[in-house]
């Protein structure tokens, strides 16, 4: 399925809606390098101030990707002091959760209060599910930008 401007605008909308009406974020985390585009937008139509990136390496570059680790790894993040925010990770896709997870994770080590995340596409069959999301989908998803 190819995603233009327009429907990726309003699926981000409809996810920034679902957020502000329930969580009252501190923090952004995209996920690089797809997800920072979409959590970018979330922070601007959010409002929020503090903005940060995690790089996960699990899959290749590839349509449809495929997995190349047999778990999603960290290699590069640039966060600031979590102690006590609200955060709200943002990615473009999921596919299985693990990676959302995996971000998830090192926020509250680094000391957040409270972790929720966000995806723009959802994967219908996966076992972790975002707490927001815009849309499931089960086949190839072609983003604006790709």
């Amino acid at each position: 399925m190819k995603i233009d401007w327009n429907k990726f605008d309003e699926l981000v909308t409809g996810v920034v809606e679902k957020v502000r009406s329930e969580y009252d974020v501190d923090v952004v985390v995209g996920v690089s390098r797809s997800g920072l585009i979409p959590a970018a937008i979330v922070v601007r139509k959010l409002g929020v101030e503090e903005f940060y990136s995690v790089t996960v390496r699990f899959y290749d570059e590839g349509r449809p990707p495929k997995q190349v680790l047999d778990r999603p790894r960290i290699t590069r993040q640039n966060v600031g002091d979590l102690s006590g925010k609200r955060v709200l990770v943002v990615d473009d896709f999921s596919r299985s959760g693990l990676t959302l997870d995996v971000v998830k994770k090192l926020l509250l080590d680094k000391g957040a209060e409270e972790v929720r995340t966000a995806v723009v596409v959802l994967r219908e069959d996966t076992r972790a599910v975002p707490d927001y999301y815009g849309l499931k989908f089960n086949g190839c998803v072609i983003f604006p930008w790709m």
